[in-house]
């Protein structure tokens, strides 16, 4: 195994057993920590100073990119639209119905009750004309084509009907 990606493993396997004994740490507290790892391994090592900053600019490149692959899974996880979706529904269930609906009856008539895909709708239920599959919208969303079907082409009923 290469002197280099041996004394990475190292770095790594020191770091984590810092981590794991200091707990929860900032991202202020996670840099001494690598700074200090690497200070350790490099005073016990024939490694150069140079080698083993390049090899903690390596540990930092690799957790800053694990920490925007994390945030991006949790932005796309089912379990955060749910959230996002309850708190729409319970801002709609709170808001003035009428007014809401009234606003989206103007939609309706511009549109001659035909919505497309590609096109921004509001409140309100969303039927496929092809298939008759039903969609509650809880807030203003561009309309995708029918997962059942790939119809471009949809009804919408009043928001009332999303809430029986």
């Amino acid at each position: 195994m290469p002197k280099r990606l041996k004394a990475y493993q190292e770095f790594v396997e020191d770091l984590e057993k810092r981590l794991q004994e200091s707990g929860e740490v900032s991202q202020e507290e996670l840099s001494k920590m690598i700074d200090t790892t690497q200070e350790y391994l490099q005073a016990a090592s024939d490694l150069s100073k140079d080698e083993w900053q390049l090899i903690a600019n390596y540990v930092r490149r690799d957790l800053s990119d694990w920490r925007n692959d994390y945030k991006r899974a949790y932005e796309e996880s089912p379990s955060k639209m749910a959230l996002k979706e309850s708190i729409w529904y319970w801002l709609a269930k709170l808001s003035d119905q009428s007014q809401l609906e009234w606003h989206e009856l103007l939609g309706d008539l511009q549109h001659q009750g035909v919505y497309h895909s590609g096109e921004l709708l509001g409140l309100g239920t969303l039927e496929c004309a092809e298939c008759g599959r039903k969609t509650a919208l809880w807030h203003p969303t561009i309309i995708e084509p029918c997962e059942d079907c790939k119809s471009k082409r949809f009804y919408r009923h009043p928001i009332s009907d999303s809430f029986e």
